[in-house]
């Protein structure tokens, strides 16, 4: 048996079990530790923690169908850093089958043990991660404090010093090397290591080493190795799925990841993947499901924000888009309603410190609606009406509300204001995450698309109409609208174009004046910016007398 001492040890035990937490506490008395203090779920974990440093923590896995578990308490102590790099954390389970998942050196648990299990086998374990972490603290203290050069450094120095923990330290490494990008570097160290033992840890390195260098051939290679391992399986449906995606094998690439979330669901990494491969393959159904997953999972971990609320709802949206009937598209849209209904009081909403305002981001959905259902006007109203009370109620644009605003803007047309805000998200401080990035792209690719043209025509109006050529510019602002049905300020200029052509005319052309009411009527009454206010005001009663005089 392993020596280690614990009577000067603090050790925390997490388990929502009473019977099981005694037990556990009757173990590590008898081990000798004085200090021992039991909890029922993670949030009393981490407020324990917030009280004083523990030098061993236990946790069950599962610490309640509604509470978080032991992985994300882990990841949370860590985030937080409320644990110091020398804590040993064991994680407990009756799940002898659930994957073991190679990862970040933040993630992962010291060790992983399945009840029943005895004194003797909980104290070598514990003892043997300890031992392990005091002499790997300098690279955990480097690493969870990010100096990654120095924790690589460190790492080198202990894998040519120190040959008992080597490949520990190697898995180590191959991390940082992984997030400096360095991966040449990283694929040497996997195959001098490949070339001792063939240990699984290092077959899904390889694997992964070979994505991130673009090498798709051979990283399904290992991926496929490491499938034929019924315990690592996931981890390497995980890696294929991504290989499939960076070959653009788009139907493999599906088949793969939805295969890895039916064996391993509870992840938000491998949900956003499959969020990804779905939205690429077209299957904006699957996508929506992992949005609700990750809204469902994030609740109760560190990474809790209403931005997945957010997110889960514009995914219902998306798929109402793509609905191949009327039937269809009305289900997605009652359900992106009935989401808004259920989550209006949730504890996600109340206890959030995020700056949100939940009436304003309904009316932001029931515009996106309008707008799939082809009331544009109602839809531009709405969304003008919510960016002038996100003004009024906020001193800085609240960037939990961007997005949807940003999605809406892009819809209608509205490409001045969207590239103010889609430039403010990217540089705000928010966590563009996987639906984020992809909202982003989606927007850029969809305005380039168009904005260069809208702004040639628009440009050309603007040129035309200096020069006194009315009916040139008015044509020119015509094909800018084409292009951007709602746009406030073409709106605004194909008016004042109005005026000038009605003046060359004796008589009211008819098909001028119905262009004339109809661009009015898009403008009066709605909320405008304070630039497009002060333009529209300057001429609103010239406008409304030429009506009134037809």
């Amino acid at each position: 048996m392993a020596t280690l001492s614990y009577h000067n040890k603090r050790v925390l035990v997490v388990d929502d079990q009473r019977p099981f937490l005694i037990l556990l506490r009757g173990i590590m008395n008898n081990l000798g530790a004085q200090s021992v203090v039991v909890v029922q779920n993670g949030e009393s974990a981490i407020a324990a923690c917030r009280h004083e440093k523990f030098d061993i923590i236990i946790s069950d896995l599962h610490l309640g169908s509604d509470k978080k578990n032991g992985y994300q308490l882990l990841e949370e102590l860590r985030i937080r850093k409320l644990i110091r790099p020398t804590t040993v954390y064991i994680m407990v389970s009756a799940d002898s089958d659930r994957p073991m998942v190679l990862g970040s050196i933040e993630k992962q648990p010291d060790d992983y043990i399945i009840k029943p299990f005895s004194q003797a086998q909980l104290h070598n374990r514990i003892a043997k991660a300890y031992h392990k972490r005091i002499s790997l603290r300098h690279v955990y203290d480097k690493a969870m404090n990010g100096d990654n050069d120095g924790a690589i450094a460190a790492c080198r120095t202990l894998i040519s010093t120190h040959r008992k923990y080597s490949r520990a330290c190697a898995a180590v490494l191959t991390d940082l090397l992984w997030r400096e990008k360095r991966y040449d570097e990283a694929l040497n160290l996997l195959e001098s290591l490949s070339q001792s033992k063939a240990l699984p840890w290092v077959t899904i390195a390889l694997a992964r080493t070979h994505l991130l260098r673009n090498n798709t051939k051979k990283a399904m290679f290992f991926a496929r190795k490491i499938c034929m391992q019924r315990l690592f399986m996931v981890d390497g449906l995980d890696l294929l799925a991504q290989a499939h995606m960076q070959s653009e094998s788009l139907d493999e690439a599906l088949d793969s990841i939805q295969k890895a979330l039916a064996m391993a669901p509870y992840s938000l990494t491998r949900q956003f993947l499959g969020c990804e491969i779905a939205r690429l393959a077209g299957d904006y159904e699957m996508a929506k499901n992992c949005c609700q997953a990750i809204l469902e999972q994030s609740k109760k971990s560190v990474h809790r924000s209403v931005v997945h609320l957010c997110n889960y709802v514009r995914s219902i949206l998306d798929a109402a888009e793509k609905a191949e009937d009327k039937r269809q598209k009305n289900k997605f849209q009652q359900e992106a309603i009935l989401v808004l209904q259920r989550n209006r009081n949730d504890e996600l909403l109340t206890r959030t410190k995020e700056l949100f305002d939940y009436g304003v981001y309904e009316d932001l959905v029931g515009a996106r609606i309008n707008y799939l259902d082809g009331k544009l006007l109602e839809a531009k109203r709405l969304l003008n009406e919510t960016q002038y009370q996100l003004r009024k109620k906020f001193d800085h644009y609240p960037m939990t509300m961007a997005p949807d605003s940003i999605d809406l803007m892009c819809d209608l047309g509205e490409f001045e204001e969207l590239s103010e805000l889609l430039e403010q998200l990217k540089q705000s401080d928010i966590k563009l995450d996987a639906n984020l990035k992809y909202l982003i792209d989606k927007t850029e690719d969809r305005t380039n698309r168009v904005k260069q043209q809208y702004n040639k025509h628009n440009r050309d109006g603007l040129k035309k109409y200096a020069q006194g050529q009315y009916q040139g510019a008015y044509e020119s602002f015509l094909a800018a609208q084409e292009l951007a049905p709602m746009n406030t300020g073409v709106a605004i200029n194909l008016l004042q174009c109005l005026l000038k052509l009605q003046e060359q005319h004796t008589k009211p052309d008819p098909a001028l004046m119905m262009k004339c009411r109809q661009t009015y009527r898009m403008l009066e009454g709605m909320r405008l910016s304070d630039s497009h206010q002060a333009k529209f005001n300057n001429i609103r009663d010239d406008v409304k007398n030429l009506l009134e005089r037809t």
